[in-house]
């Protein structure tokens, strides 16, 4: 068994509890017993690695518009700037928030709104030193999630890239508590145009224009550098913050309504390093390349694992479409992603190797499916002669010196997953967390070989399953328990920020947390995500549904792009708002059209709107839901082809994290469900 099930511990409604095979008579972690806190990780590093390379960045030259190579701050640097921006930020704090009897203002937030960069990183570790805590934004917010943030969490100031000083003195009157803005990009080095880490198109005039702004609304604005600067003049000891304070307010995606501040302590983000290492045995001294949003959970551990290690982390440009070339920089050895990038990293290598023709092609089919073979008999991903000739090649991809990639956020295909493995040569594993576990729960262990589970309980951590008797997912179901994923570990949240009812509706008593996501505990000891508990509505015939599942079926055709599923209390059927992938879309539409004697349509939107090819991707979905297995009432009868794909900020469909808000969706599209519905009830 691949994980240890406590005897003597299912009760009626609840399967056995599930720990990590090395916990069977203690959930202790054995590594770094010194670091207890946040502060404490990165000081011992400090200390540890003084001169050791830390965070490294690309200057952009505004001359040639090119990025040049990483240049890095060491562990020593950044510490004097932490311990400088900690006291400025308490000074400036303190300037405009006076205490009785002049003491120092303390445990109160910093707002973080900026792409990731360095002084992201040093912002954070900056607050630990005075026990302060953070609330990150994420860089692609709109105006009203900002505000709504901002106002929600009390934070007084606000840390920001240059970009977004405009729209935070434009919405001053909106977020009264903002009384400093910090610019993480330096004025001198935005005028001057150079040595920034990305293109700007602010010069001196600019800036100065922003500060008389600033001004005139009664805010301060500084750069990172002037507010180090009023920190070493007015320099006070550390403050360091307890296990249980607050690290930071994390913001959840917001699918429904508005997004909950989770607040999350140090110990239980501490945690989540150390027991990270330790049930993944991942090797010291990494090199990490920080392109996940440091406003989610999850790119933060893996910063937080970088440092705990005495790593290096090296941020991308702040533009997704130049990963690759950053990744070929600064050759990292850890690569966390998600399903929608690695997808692309496998189109890419699949096209050039088992997708190519001629001899090539007939290569690497028979490369591949040797190692395939071993990967499938337990024999490991590396071969002598198959890696010399063609897969270190395709490892070189991202780096020659990669040695491990994570994967989380969403389930990745199994032939992806196979693909990677044995391509990369290297551990290639799948994991779950969420922002109130800090980013991890359970992950695969390096040598897995099988897909389409999330692997065990990581090192300290238990899971057990509970009945959800109205989706019929019950422990007693044969051949393996099926119900609610529920975890329980010091790496829990500790509730909302001002949500006292939503914190008691997540947790099931006796510390347990309850994800929302329907598992099952499979018979070699693995854990598999089936289903999605929220989301989920009755039809008019009582049946319960959940949206989810029957979108992620439909993610999986090629056609599809995106998916909205709906359906309501009213009707006794599905819809569906689909997005076609115009790459493949378009060719398969023409096709459809070709024995038609009517003109064609050429347009994206003109096939979308073609009764012909509406009627013909109706088909396509009926097959791949049969395919699937689904209920007859889970299956969508009537869908509409969106020619426009939801997003962040234009129809403001999706969130930060590229979720799909589906309250927003069912306003946005109101006209079109009705039509559906219509369009079903003419049909019978």
């Amino acid at each position: 068994m691949k994980s240890y099930a406590i005897p003597n511990t299912a009760k009626p409604g609840e399967s056995h509890v599930l720990r990590h095979n090395s916990c069977k008579d203690s959930l202790e972690l054995s590594i770094f017993p010194e670091v207890r806190t946040a502060h404490d990780m990165f000081w011992n590093s400090v200390k540890i690695a003084s001169d050791k390379p830390f965070l490294g960045h690309r200057k952009y030259d505004s001359a040639t518009k090119t990025y040049g190579e990483y240049v890095y701050q060491t562990y020593g640097q950044v510490a004097t700037r932490v311990t400088n921006l900690g006291c400025g930020l308490v000074h400036i704090n303190q300037q405009v928030q006076e205490q009785p009897n002049g003491g120092i203002k303390r445990n109160f937030p910093v707002a973080i709104y900026a792409n990731n960069c360095p002084e992201w990183a040093i912002t954070e570790r900056a607050a630990f030193t005075q026990s302060l805590y953070t609330v990150s934004l994420y860089d692609t917010l709109g105006e009203s999630s900002v505000e709504y943030i901002i106002n929600h969490s009390e934070a007084p100031l606000i840390v920001c890239s240059i970009d977004k000083v405009a729209k935070l003195l434009r919405m001053s009157e909106d977020i009264p508590n903002i009384r400093n803005i910090i610019s993480t990009n330096s004025f001198d080095q935005v005028a001057g145009g150079s040595g920034n880490h990305m293109p700007s198109p602010y010069n001196t005039s600019a800036v100065s224009v922003l500060k008389q702004w600033a001004a005139s609304k009664n805010i301060n604005l500084y750069d990172i550098d002037e507010v180090e600067r009023i920190g070493a003049e007015h320099s006070i000891p550390h403050y360091p913050p307890r296990p249980d304070d607050i690290y930071t307010i994390c913001y959840t995606s917001g699918t429904t309504g508005n997004p909950k501040g989770a607040l999350c302590t140090h110990s239980a983000y501490t945690f989540a390093a150390k027991s990270s290492v330790e049930t993944s045995e991942i090797a010291p001294h990494p090199v990490y390349i920080s392109y996940l949003p440091l406003a989610h959970t999850y790119g933060r551990t893996c910063e937080n694992i970088a440092t705990l290690l005495q790593g290096t982390i090296g941020y991308f440009r702040g533009d997704i479409t130049g990963i690759i070339e950053d990744c070929q920089a600064l050759q990292p050895t850890m690569f966390a992603s998600v399903p929608r990038l690695l997808n692309r990293i496998y189109d890419r290598m699949a096209a050039a190797t088992i997708y190519a023709s001629g001899i090539t092609g007939i290569v690497a089919r028979k490369a591949v499916g040797d190692k395939l073979a071993n990967l499938k008999a337990g024999l490991g991903n590396k071969h002598a002669v198959w890696d010399r000739l063609l897969f270190n090649k395709m490892k070189a991809i991202i780096s020659k010196r990669l040695m491990r990639v994570n994967t989380g956020s969403a389930p990745l295909e199994a032939n992806v997953l196979d693909f990677l493995r044995i391509g990369l040569a290297c551990t290639v594993v799948e994991g779950f967390g969420m922002t109130e576990t800090s980013a991890m729960s359970t992950i695969q262990s390096n040598s897995e070989n099988t897909s389409g589970n999330i692997g065990v309980p990581a090192i300290g951590v238990e899971c057990k399953l509970i009945d959800v008797k109205e989706m019929n997912y019950l422990v007693t179901d044969t051949p393996v328990p099926r119900g609610e994923l529920c975890v329980r570990g010091p790496n829990l949240f500790v509730g909302y920020l001002k949500e006292e009812e939503k914190t008691r509706e997540s947790f099931v008593g006796d510390g347990w947390f309850a994800t929302g996501d329907i598992s099952q505990f499979n018979a070699d000891g693995t854990i598999s995500i089936i289903d999605r508990k929220k989301n989920i509505f009755k039809l008019s015939q009582g049946e319960y549904v959940a949206p989810e599942k029957i979108e992620n079926i439909l993610s999986k055709h090629q056609l599809v792009m995106q998916s909205f599923v709906h359906g309501d209390s009213l009707n006794d059927k599905l819809v569906a708002v689909i997005v076609p992938d115009p790459e493949t879309f378009v060719p398969w539409a023409k096709k459809v059209l070709a024995k038609s004697p009517q003109p064609h349509a050429q347009t994206l939107g003109e096939l979308c709107s073609n009764s012909e090819i509406v009627a013909a991707f109706q088909a396509q979905v009926d097959e791949a839901t049969a395919r699937a297995k689904l209920h007859g009432f889970e299956k969508p009868k009537a869908i509409f082809l969106e020619a426009t794909p939801f997003d962040i900020e234009v129809n403001q469909l999706l969130t930060p994290t590229l979720k799909l808000k589906r309250k927003e969706a069912a306003v946005y599209y109101k006209d079109t469900l009705v039509a559906l519905y219509a369009k079903l009830k003419n049909a019978n």
